[in-house]
């Protein structure tokens, strides 16, 4: 018999893998195709930066501002304890104070917004968010300092009359600047708010040099309500309360004997500083009139008008104006000393020349 070579049948199942490897094989096909479409998506679709609403960066004015007048009661109630009309002398500095001190706890620490942007869930950043830090703090210096410097020179300029000074003069040319400038400013701040009305992004001018906007800290929420400045607050508001309690049963002048009194005594030094002046003063002369004319003028106090009146005398020996004398002792209490020797007076009697 011849040997021949058999074939299989036309009709014939070839031998399969295993169910296990066709389907680890389908999921690395799968698990390639998927990534690559993810890169290729990602590379062509821009990134999407969301826009804060326009009202969220006008409210956070809003607040910021109502923020400032709620601290300005309290220190305005608890300065006119000192001294009535100190607060509207020192209003524009007290203002000032208070805008600087929430800046640097808010804009100027890592939170990079106001305590009414953070409400609105508002955060400051630049395009590249490279020096952000110095670009904020010179914003705070040129919206809060500058202003502030710009309202007491042209303040000052106009107490001064340099609007009426001669036309060629240097003062009259400053002021026309000044005037200039001012006008610039507000037609610059119109021409911002109109670019922010269209495109949203810079809400001043200093923030539009300094390319400082206001985006959303979290994109996924609309507003972010925290109540951290609700309660530095009320914290704030207890504090102040407190010290408007306090402050009227501290006596400043006595206070402020004590304070020198020890001071001089941890030196080893004399309770008081004896002016060589005061102390050879005439005996009928009152030592604290003359002392209160000596501060007011710079010339020679006339001896005369310092005459004591209603004389009493001290402990020591000398002689007061009875007014003067009891409003020191009053005021002092015990730590009032008398002007001529430096001894602690305590108590007084009226003069008699007899």
């Amino acid at each position: 018999m011849s040997s021949t070579t058999s074939r299989p049948p036309d009709n014939a199942i070839l031998p399969q893998t295993a169910p296990e490897q066709r389907w680890q094989q389908a999921w690395r096909e799968t698990d390639t195709r998927l990534r690559s479409t993810t890169r290729a998506a990602a590379a062509a679709t821009a990134p999407v930066v969301s826009r804060s609403a326009r009202v969220n960066k006008l409210d956070a004015d809003l607040l910021d501002a109502e923020l400032t007048d709620m601290l300005r009661e309290p220190v305005t109630k608890a300065l006119s304890l000192l001294k009535p009309g100190l607060i509207d002398t020192y209003r524009l500095e007290v203002d000032t104070l208070i805008r600087a001190l929430l800046f640097w706890l808010s804009v100027g620490s890592h939170r990079r917004a106001t305590y009414g942007q953070a409400l609105q869930n508002l955060t400051y950043k630049t395009s590249n968010n490279r020096r952000l830090g110095w670009r904020i703090h010179l914003f705070g210096i040129v919206s809060i300092g500058g202003g502030y410097l710009w309202t007491q020179m042209t303040k000052r300029m106009s107490y001064d009359g340099w609007a009426d000074a001669p036309r060629k003069s240097l003062r009259n040319r400053l002021w026309r600047l000044a005037t200039w400038m001012e006008k610039m400013s507000r037609l610059a701040a119109l021409a911002n708010l109109l670019a922010f009305f269209s495109a949203g992004q810079y809400k001043s001018v200093v923030e539009r040099l300094l390319g400082l906007r206001l985006v959303n800290a979290r994109p996924q929420l609309s507003h972010s309500v925290s109540f951290e400045f609700l309660n530095r607050q009320l914290v704030w508001h207890a504090f102040t309360e407190f010290v408007m309690f306090a402050l009227p049963l501290v006596n400043p002048a006595r206070a402020r004997a004590w304070v020198v009194r020890s001071t001089r005594s941890l030196l080893r030094l004399p309770q008081i500083s004896i002016d060589p002046k005061v102390a050879e003063l005439p005996g009928n002369v009152c030592a604290i009139c003359y002392t209160d004319a000596d501060k007011q003028t710079d010339t020679q106090v006339d001896l005369e008008s310092c005459v004591c009146v209603n004389p009493y005398i001290t402990e020591c020996g000398h002689r007061f104006c009875y007014v003067c004398v009891k409003t020191q002792m009053m005021a002092e209490g015990d730590e009032f000393v008398c002007l001529r020797c430096g001894c602690r007076v305590t108590s007084i009697c009226a003069y008699s020349e007899t």
